[in-house]
């Protein structure tokens, strides 16, 4: 990801895109590709963009770190057409366990179908190890 804040009093500023095409992270389209572009944003939304074969893990805003064994539901972005994969760490969220190993590193990937086409896979938790994730929505952000 690169992020690219405006400072006070600026209304836009440049922003070097190093090479490879780059989304934005709200919208999915093409920012660009290793070049020099212009961004203008408001107080409300920072200039955020995504590597080709980005994959953003985000989940449901909380006022809390969910409890032990919670379930929470995740939305995995994916942007441009690259195949790839992640590494998404779990633990209980509340205790040192994971110094004893009780955590678990479930692998997202992305890779096309028969058809070309983008699909989402997540692995599932290994046996006596964190399984916190519930449903697991792919939003393919980019067409």
């Amino acid at each position: 990801m690169l992020v690219a804040p405006l400072f006070k009093g600026q209304t836009e500023r440049t922003v070097i895109l190093p090479q490879g095409k780059w989304f934005d992270f709200y919208t999915g389209k093409l920012a660009g590709d290793g070049e020099v572009i212009k961004v203008t944003a408001g107080l409300d939304k920072i200039p955020v963009f995504v590597k080709d074969g980005g994959m953003i893990p985000l989940m449901p805003p909380l006022l809390h770190a969910p409890a032990a064994g919670q379930k929470f539901d995740l939305e995995i972005r994916i942007y441009g057409s690259k195949p790839g994969s992640y590494r998404l760490y779990d633990d209980d969220g509340e205790t040192f366990d994971y110094e004893k190993g009780a955590f678990s590193w479930r692998v997202l990937s992305v890779a096309p179908d028969k058809k070309g086409k983008l699909v989402g896979n997540i692995s599932k938790a290994e046996k006596g190890k964190p399984d916190n994730i519930g449903k697991v929505t792919w939003k393919m952000m980019t067409e």
